[in-house]
């Protein structure tokens, strides 16, 4: 307990926070630039790249005149989840067009550039929106984004996730200041590349955001209607059924597909989907108790900016509970709803949220990772195999979190970070944020 307290007072030490906060930011920058930008463009990797394989790969085949979702042909594709050589609408390949021509190693380095920029974009948008000012919580937003595992593979792969995290933060914004039509239009181009964001549709007419709702559905209805249209009936009833399955296979981390491994083990190796009605029902239940139980504490729309900001990151935070397929790399999206509430954390010194948020990144991040690896080298897969939900486990607990977080939320309540100018003061004074 005393080792405890004191790291808590050296921890409200601003001086020591930027120590510690030097030594951890140097070598995980350098090592995040070296693996996601320097290293990708000196030595391109020659493996499976979504942006080659899926996104150009597509958009030689459009431009070929070939059925964009025609058989499999690409390292790209699924093991049992589908036979396509495209996942994503017909708008994403139309807009990859004009990437065709292009040299490969410079798209991809203009690529990882462009990701960056958007991860930066990210962190920049939600500061402002969150109004946090103290340069020393940015700085721990970014250590914990760059050092995230499903943000460093996105990148790498130049994947089209990070352009949503980069649109879900001008919604968040938009959704801070009210009915906002730019945030439906960010809004309605993340879902018009990938339906994965719908659920945050579905909150802002429940809550009669009219101009969002509006300009979401004008932006999707638009992005659809020029990009490639002629194959959006051929995706809507043929890929996404399929991707509305779900498999046991270790790369989807959704409930239903740790209902598939449980209840058929063999799916995870890849003998069949693992996906029978008993799987459908209880996956299905999963999401519906998910649902209902978002739904309850959501309710009436808060009037203030702190309210808004936990129900935006309790509906991010749930969307992927009640998908049938996950990839590790939708995990990026839960950047936002971390960022909301570590934010609540430091400003109500609430030790129980930030320690959720903190197991919540272990979890989806480094923990994962680690085990992932183990089980496809054979390393123990008999006892190591649950590690294969961990990610899932952190999902539970960061929607958890923010669902204790909105429920026990009180508009009147804003609770300030104690500011520690020294040691015997700490018990003594509460002086306003330091951040905000």
């Amino acid at each position: 307990m005393v080792s405890i307290h004191r790291l808590r007072l050296a921890l409200l030490n601003r001086r020591f926070r930027t120590v510690v906060l030097a030594v951890a930011g140097v070598p995980v920058s350098v090592g995040y630039l070296w693996l996601t930008l320097i290293g990708p463009i000196v030595h391109p990797y020659t493996g499976a790249v979504d942006f080659f394989e899926d996104y150009i790969g597509s958009a030689r085949l459009l431009a070929s005149g070939t059925d964009i979702y025609s058989a499999c042909l690409t390292r790209a594709c699924w093991k049992d989840l589908a036979n396509t050589q495209s996942l994503y609408p017909p708008v994403v390949s139309w807009l990859s067009l004009p990437l065709v021509h292009v040299d490969q190693r410079v798209s991809g380095a203009v690529a990882l550039v462009v990701a960056h920029l958007c991860i930066a974009a990210f962190i920049v948008l939600m500061a402002r929106a969150l109004r946090v000012r103290d340069w020393q919580v940015i700085a721990l937003w970014v250590l914990a984004a760059i050092s995230f595992t499903p943000l460093t593979s996105e990148v790498t792969s130049r994947n089209l996730q990070v352009l949503l995290l980069t649109l879900s933060a001008v919604w968040f914004a938009g959704w801070l200041a009210g009915d906002r039509w730019w945030a439906g239009v960010a809004l309605g181009a993340g879902i018009a590349l990938k339906l994965a964001q719908a659920p945050s549709l579905l909150v802002s007419a429940w809550f009669r955001r009219r101009w969002t709702t509006l300009a979401a559905v004008a932006a999707i209805a638009v992005l659809w209607a020029v990009g490639a249209p002629q194959y959006l009936v051929e995706y809507l009833f043929k890929v996404v059924p399929g991707l509305n399955q779900g498999t046991g296979f270790p790369m989807d981390i959704a409930p239903t597909g740790a209902v598939a491994r449980l209840l058929h083990p063999g799916s995870i190796y890849g003998y069949g989907t693992g996906i029978d009605l008993t799987v459908r029902i209880l996956g299905y239940g999963i999401a519906a108790v998910v649902i209902a139980l978002t739904a309850l504490v959501l309710r009436a729309p808060r009037a203030d900016r702190e309210g808004r900001a936990l129900e935006a990151a309790l509906v991010v935070a749930a969307t992927p509970l009640i998908l049938a397929v996950v990839r590790p790399g939708h995990l990026l999206l839960l950047l936002l709803p971390m960022a909301v509430l570590g934010t609540a954390a430091l400003r109500q010194a609430n030790i129980g949220l930030g320690v959720a948020v903190a197991v919540s990144w272990l979890l989806m991040g480094p923990v994962y990772l680690w085990m992932s690896n183990w089980l496809a080298e054979g390393v123990g897969a008999q006892f190591l195999r649950a590690g294969e939900e961990s990610a899932l486990l952190g999902a539970v607990i960061l929607w958890l979190a923010a669902l204790q977080a909105l429920r026990s939320h009180r508009s009147e309540a804003h609770l300030s970070l104690p500011s520690v100018r020294s040691a015997p003061e700490a018990g003594r004074a509460r002086i306003g944020s330091t951040y905000t």
